[in-house]
C-alpha cells in the first residue's frame, strides 16, 4: 500500500514509533515498519523521536518485544505480549491487511497523565476516537483527502 506522497513520513519504509492516545487518556505506540503514519506523526517527526528516545531508556520493555514461542506456532505476525504496565503495542501487517494490528495488552495501561513532558507531548499529537482496549486493528486511511483512524474489533 502506498500513502498519498503528501502524507509520506520522511522515514517511511524504517521502523518508526510514534504515539496516540484514545479518550480515556490511555497511551498506544505504534510501530510503522513499511507502514504509514498519521500526519501529525509526520508533521512532529522530532518531538515523536525525541518522545521514542526517552522512553526507550527509562521502559526498553516497550521496545524490545520477543516471541518465546516457536514462531511456527505463533498465530499472529507478532505473538501477543503482556507487559505489567506500558502503552498498548501496535505494529504494522502489511501481510494481511494492511492495518495496525495490536498485539501487546498490558496488566495496567499506561496513562498519558503519567508521562513526562515529551513522550506526553508526542501522544497528545494524535488523539484516536476510539479506546484501545477495545480495538484489534487501526486502519489509517486518507478519504478524500482528509486523514482517518479507525479502530475495529
Amino acid at each position: 500500500m502506498t500513502a498519498p506522497s503528501t502524507f509520506v513520513h520522511p522515514c517511511w519504509g524504517l521502523q518508526v514509533h510514534w504515539w496516540a492516545v484514545d479518550p480515556s487518556g490511555q497511551v498506544g505506540l505504534f510501530s510503522s515498519a513499511f507502514g504509514p503514519v498519521p500526519t501529525a506523526a509526520h508533521t512532529h517527526e522530532a518531538t515523536m523521536h525525541e518522545a521514542t528516545v526517552q522512553a526507550r531508556a527509562r521502559h526498553p520493555e516497550w521496545f524490545d518485544w520477543i516471541c518465546h514461542d516457536d514462531p511456527d506456532e505463533c498465530p499472529e505476525t507478532h505473538c501477543p505480549v503482556t507487559p505489567d504496565y506500558g502503552p498498548y503495542l501496535f505494529t504494522w501487517d502489511e501481510e494481511t491487511d494492511d492495518r495496525y494490528t495490536r498485539f501487546g495488552i498490558p496488566k495496567r495501561p499506561l496513562l498519558v497523565s503519567e508521562l513526562p513532558g515529551r513522550p506526553a507531548a508526542a501522544a497528545r499529537l494524535v488523539e484516536v476516537g476510539f479506546r484501545f482496549e477495545r480495538v484489534v486493528r487501526v486502519d489509517l486511511s486518507y478519504p478524500e483527502g482528509r486523514e482517518l483512524l479507525l479502530g475495529s474489533a
